[in-house]
């Protein structure tokens, strides 16, 4: 055999050897051996990243809070994450509600958000805490403070709708012009009849509708009701200004609070305050009392008269009678027992003749 023969065997058998070497490493190689860096897949990681907390429904006696939390995932899946948020009374200390969100598995590398609620009493302000669990173990942590809760608009009493305010809130040349003004459109000698006009705006953004306005006369010294009228307001369009009017006959020469009260579906949702001078006083808003008289049988017959539409109690027959129908003026005592006390004088005076 030539040397050229036998290199090509040598080879042929090299070859065969390191195929066989492979093989047979294949075959009992573990296939649960450790892979490549590359192949690893690294920890999941979840991370609080942050928390907002705006009001979702109130009513009058809770506040529902919505709050939402962002949570950061990176890495490889995470299992068992779970969300819970604490409201805790900051002036009592006591934990007044607790929610629980089971978020479960995150896979995808990215911002996750959590969204919950927490119910709490509207009043006062919390501390709401957040915690974050994975697996049942806490692992981030945060708190924001939410102030004013009892401030908080009931849906049944929310509008838009406000007494305009002139001059912008700002002050200027306006600024003291009330949102309920009155004329006089007709007097007696004993009565006045006012013509109340009140202004009101809707500052939002779609119309309001379903209001009544009530407006109420009230004797400065006394809170009497002197006359009281309701007016139904048609649909106020955003942006817009309405100016009812309400038509009240009350005595003349009085000074009087003229309160306006704005009702939806029973409720009252807006409230203020002027003042009509029809008497010798300057009465002002900021007044709670006022000097001078009152005579009751000015304001009979009127809102604080019965209801019912019976005869009762009538004041003026008092004030023209002496308050017993006799007359003269003297309270308490008619003819009958004027004459009864002359008579019993004047026995007594011959029994000590």
């Amino acid at each position: 055999m030539n040397r050229e023969s036998l290199l090509a065997v040598a080879t042929l058998v090299v070859v065969l050897g390191a195929l066989t070497t492979l093989a047979l490493a294949g075959a009992v190689s573990d296939p649960a051996a450790s892979e490549t860096a590359s192949d690893v897949e690294p920890a999941g990681h979840v991370s609080l990243t942050e928390l907002t907390i705006s009001a979702d429904s109130v009513t009058g006696g809770t506040a529902t809070l919505a709050v939402d939390t962002y949570l950061d995932h990176r890495g490889g899946p995470v299992e068992n994450v779970t969300v819970v948020h604490r409201a805790i009374d900051t002036e009592s200390g006591l934990v007044e509600a607790t929610t629980e969100r089971e978020v479960g598995r995150l896979e995808e590398e990215s911002e996750h958000v959590v969204s919950s609620s927490v119910a709490v009493p509207r009043e006062s302000g919390y501390e709401i805490e957040t915690l974050v669990y994975r697996g049942g173990n806490r692992t981030e942590s945060t708190s924001h403070t939410v102030e004013g809760v009892g401030s908080l608009t009931p849906a049944y009493a929310d509008t838009d709708v406000e007494f305009h305010r002139f001059g912008g809130g700002s002050g200027g040349s306006l600024a003291d012009v009330p949102a309920i003004g009155y004329s006089i459109e007709s007097t007696t000698d004993e009565r006045a009849t006012l013509a109340v006009d009140s202004y009101l705006t809707n500052t939002g953004d779609d119309p309001e509708s379903d209001l009544e306005l009530k407006v109420v006369a009230r004797q400065s010294g006394s809170n009497v009701v002197a006359d009281a009228a309701t007016v139904d307001l048609s649909t106020i369009e955003p942006g817009k200004t309405a100016s009812p009017t309400a038509e009240l006959t009350v005595p003349a020469e009085y000074d009087y609070y003229l309160d306006a009260v704005l009702w939806r579906d029973g409720t009252i949702v807006g409230t203020d305050r002027s003042v009509a001078n029809l008497g010798p006083g300057s009465l002002s808003v900021n007044e709670t009392t006022a000097s001078g008289g009152l005579e009751v049988s000015d304001f009979a017959g009127g809102s604080t008269a019965a209801d019912d539409g019976s005869d009762g109690y009538d004041a003026s027959e008092d004030a023209a009678d002496g308050e017993d129908g006799s007359g003269d003026g003297t309270p308490g005592f008619g003819i009958a027992v004027t004459a009864a006390a002359v008579l019993a004088t004047i026995a007594l005076a011959r029994r000590f003749q």
